[in-house]
C-alpha cells in the first residue's frame, strides 16, 4: 500500500449520537488520498457497532481500554503514515473540501507546520448558529497564542514530522492538550489559520461537564504559564499537574470560568435555545462564588424564561 498523503486522526468515546455523521463527513471528502484511523477509547455504547458498520478500506480501527483523549490521539498518530495529520472530532462535520484545501495550502506554504481554519458552529441538532474566525497571519497568531487559543482543535492539519519533533500531545494535559500543543508548536515553527469556514463544531452543552470547565481552565492557564517559562529558558518537563487540578478554586477563578463560558450561553439563548442555555447556566453558577446568586437562579430557572434567564446571565 503505498503511503497516504494525510492521516484523519478521529478518538471516539462513547460517541454513537453523531458518530455516523462525522465518519461519512471524512469519507466523503472531494480528495480521496487518505487513511482515516479512528479510536475507539473503551466505548461501552453501540461505537463498535457503527464502525464496524463500514467496510471502507481507507479507514483503520484501533480499540483499547479507556485511555482518554491525550494518549488516544497520541497512540493514532504513532501509527499514523500520512506526511500531513489531520484532526476530527466524533461529534463534529468536516466540510467536504476540507482536506483538499488544507493538504494544498501546506504544499504551497513549506515554511508553515500547521494549518487551522474558521468554523461554522452547530448545534446539537445541527442547526447552523454561528461563524468564528480567528487571526489568519503567522505573526498575529503567534501572539495571540500568547492570550488565547485561537485555533479549532477539530479543524487542524499539520506535518506529523513536526509533531513528533515535538513529542507530540503532553500527556499530563488531560485537557486543554490541544493548547499546549499550539504553543509548543508556535515555539518553533510559524501557523496559519485559513478564513474560510471548513469545518463544524458541535456545540452540546452535554460534552460541557463541570469537571471539564475546571481542568479546561486550569490547564489552559498552566499551559500559557509554562509557555511564558520555556520562552525564559525553564525547562518545564517533568512537573506534575496532579496537585495544580486539585487545589480549590479561588473567587478569582469561579467567576473567570464563568466568563469563559458567557459567550457559548448568550449564542444559545440568541438561537432560541433557551433550555439548552439554561442547562449551560445551571452547570457554570455552581461555581458561582455567592450562594444566594446561586439559588436565586435555581429557582428563576424553573421559569424558562429567555429574558429572566439573560439578566442572570449579565449579571453572574
Amino acid at each position: 500500500m503505498s503511503k497516504p498523503l494525510i492521516s484523519v486522526v478521529m478518538s471516539v468515546y462513547n460517541g454513537e449520537r453523531y458518530l455516523g455523521e462525522a465518519v461519512d463527513s471524512v469519507l466523503n471528502q472531494s480528495c480521496t488520498d487518505f487513511e482515516f484511523i479512528v479510536v475507539d477509547d473503551g466505548s461501552t455504547d453501540g461505537t463498535a457497532a457503527i464502525l464496524a458498520s463500514y467496510s471502507d478500506p481507507r479507514l483503520r480501527i484501533i480499540r483499547h481500554d479507556n485511555l482518554g483523549l491525550t494518549r488516544s490521539l497520541n497512540l493514532a498518530i504513532a501509527q499514523a503514515r500520512g506526511e500531513y495529520v489531520a484532526r476530527q472530532d466524533a461529534d463534529d462535520r468536516s466540510l467536504p473540501e476540507r482536506l483538499a484545501i488544507q493538504a494544498e495550502f501546506l504544499d504551497s506554504h513549506p515554511e508553515l507546520a500547521l494549518v487551522g481554519t474558521a468554523v461554522k458552529v452547530i448545534s446539537s441538532a445541527g442547526a447552523e448558529l454561528a461563524t468564528f474566525r480567528h487571526p489568519t497571519e503567522p505573526a498575529e497568531i503567534a501572539v495571540t497564542l500568547r492570550t488565547y487559543n485561537c485555533f479549532w482543535h477539530g479543524s487542524i492539519m499539520f506535518r506529523r514530522d513536526s509533531f513528533l519533533e515535538l513529542g507530540g500531545y503532553d500527556e499530563r494535559f488531560v485537557t486543554a492538550q490541544d493548547y499546549d500543543m499550539w504553543l509548543r508548536f508556535s515555539e518553533r515553527h510559524q501557523l496559519a489559520n485559513l478564513p474560510e469556514p471548513l469545518y463544524a463544531y458541535r456545540f452540546t452543552v452535554e460534552s460541557v461537564t463541570v469537571k471539564r470547565m475546571v481542568s479546561q481552565h486550569r490547564l489552559a492557564v498552566l499551559a500559557r504559564r509554562w509557555a511564558e517559562e520555556r520562552i525564559a529558558g525553564t525547562d518545564t518537563s517533568g512537573r506534575d499537574v496532579t496537585g495544580h487540578l486539585a487545589a480549590p478554586l479561588t473567587p478569582a477563578e469561579r467567576l473567570q470560568i464563568i466568563s469563559n463560558y458567557k459567550p457559548w450561553c448568550r449564542l444559545l439563548l440568541k438561537n432560541g435555545l433557551s433550555a439548552e442555555a439554561a442547562t449551560l447556566m445551571a452547570a457554570l453558577f455552581k461555581h458561582h462564588p455567592h450562594p444566594l446568586f446561586r439559588l436565586t437562579f435555581a429557582i428563576a430557572r424553573q421559569m424558562n424564561n429567555p429574558s429572566l434567564l439573560t439578566r442572570f446571565l449579565e449579571h453572574a
